[in-house]
């Protein structure tokens, strides 16, 4: 029975929806100019952001990239770890740490773009992967504080798809899809703690593909100047599934545990985004506006309810609320020489999460402002175009005191989980090497 949840949990989790691109770009190319399109229709990795700009292209293009991301999240030291709230009241109260330490991420992306018969568009193809793994899920603690938008929201496959089409000389748009996995399970088990016969049960799962759409139009009546909207529609994964478990203590004596698991590991908004890129000399200036609506948002914390049977559901005393943003992006690319290209961009980021974190929960966020900067490097191969580079970005989350108000979470006196308080705030460092290739 012990092995009943984590085993349930494992499959239903399989979910692969949009997200490493939306926190730190998709190429070195749009890393460095503050996760953005960039000017030109024959780098790939567009395709996330203003995927109509395909159209423009009549070569065969291609584009990968690895990247490392560290988090440096301040301690929380000296503060009340469990209480009477999450625990049996004959206990004591404990004070002590708390992790803030997430593990270290490898990513690996790749974009292709493959123009069709000739006036019959482009297909877009972007791809994102952990490295040495297809998705890594984490529900997190249930109660202690914790960074939710960074623990694993952005650790899992991504897989997106669009045609784009040219409309005249200098207009083109694009429909395409983000492809996500949800899946179910249920699980029956009879676990035995008598000698004379053993522990059996069954389970069994089903997985079935999500689509969301993705729709952009751009207005490019030059190589020098482009204006373009894109919409990317909400993902969500709703997990949930039954478990029924019986352990026979004796031949006259079963203790049943009946219950339902839901939690929503990864959830990505709908996204609204009008862009612009221009050229004057050797500068390349650029800008972004994205709307995102967070509205239907909740922490991935897994929830227990009771559907018969002895177990007790969980406790859900935080109360979560969430606010629509706007994250504005300004990037500036300098041609130091023919083939040597200096990146630097900007953006800020507020967290979709409101109040001070005083109250019953502690799942944390905060605004954050993106340092980015990139280096690009022009050559061939065999007389085709490949440019090399890498980037950097630097995630600095806002400083924030965090003061816990009287009581436990249930009312009771005493202390909350987090008492007296913790500062909230650190960093995120983002590194990528990359290659764009031309055909």
């Amino acid at each position: 029975m012990k092995s009943l949840i984590p085993t349930l949990l494992l499959l239903i989790s399989l979910s692969t929806q949009a997200n490493y691109f939306e926190f730190f770009g998709t190429h070195v190319t749009t890393r460095g100019i503050g996760n953005q399109a960039n000017l030109n229709p024959h780098d790939p990795a567009n395709n996330y952001y203003a995927p109509a700009q395909m159209a423009f292209s009549d070569t065969f293009n291609f584009s990968t990239s690895l990247s490392s991301t560290v988090t440096d999240f301040e301690p929380i030291n000296g503060v009340v770890i469990k209480n009477d709230s999450f625990q049996d009241p004959a206990l004591d109260e404990e004070v002590g740490s708390v992790s803030t330490s997430y593990q270290k991420y490898y990513s690996a992306s790749l974009h292709i773009a493959l123009p069709l018969a000739k006036e019959l568009g482009t297909i877009a193809v972007s791809l994102s992967t952990p490295v040495g793994s297809l998705i890594e899920t984490n529900s997190g603690n249930a109660f202690l504080p914790e960074y939710i938008m960074y623990r694993s929201r952005y650790r899992r496959a991504l897989a997106l798809f669009n045609y784009a089409k040219k409309l005249g000389d200098s207009w083109a748009f694009s429909l395409g899809a983000q492809l996500g996995f949800q899946a179910a399970a249920t699980a029956d088990t009879n676990v035995s703690i008598q000698s004379d016969y053993g522990s059996y049960g069954s389970m069994k799962s089903k997985v079935k593909p999500s689509l969301g759409l993705l729709f952009s139009t751009i207005y490019r009546p030059s190589d020098d100047f482009q204006l373009y909207f894109s919409y990317q529609q909400e993902m969500k994964n709703n997990l949930e599934a039954n478990a029924f478990g019986k352990v026979s203590i004796s031949t006259t004596t079963d203790y049943i545990l009946d219950l339902n698991i839901t939690s929503m590991i990864f959830y990505d908004p709908h996204i609204f985004r009008l862009g612009t890129g221009t050229r004057l000399g050797m500068l390349k200036l650029y800008g972004l506006v994205e709307y995102q609506m967070w509205g239907n948002y909740k922490t991935p914390l897994m929830r227990v309810a009771k559907r018969g049977g002895g177990i007790q559901p969980s406790s859900d005393y935080e109360v979560l609320k969430v606010k629509d943003i706007f994250v504005p992006k300004v990037g500036m690319g300098i041609n130091v020489t023919e083939n040597i290209e200096l990146d630097l961009g900007l953006a800020y980021k507020p967290t979709p999460i409101e109040g001070d974190f005083s109250g019953s929960g502690n799942s944390l966020d905060a605004d954050s402002t993106i340092l980015a900067a990139g280096a690009l490097y022009k050559s061939k191969f065999f007389d085709f175009p490949l440019q090399l580079g890498g980037s950097l970005q630097y995630h600095m989350l806002k400083d924030q005191s965090v003061t816990k108000t009287p009581g436990l979470e249930n009312g009771d006196p005493g202390n909350k989980i987090g008492a007296p308080g913790y500062k909230i705030g650190g960093s995120i460092l983002v590194g990528s090497v990359g290659l764009t290739f031309n055909y």
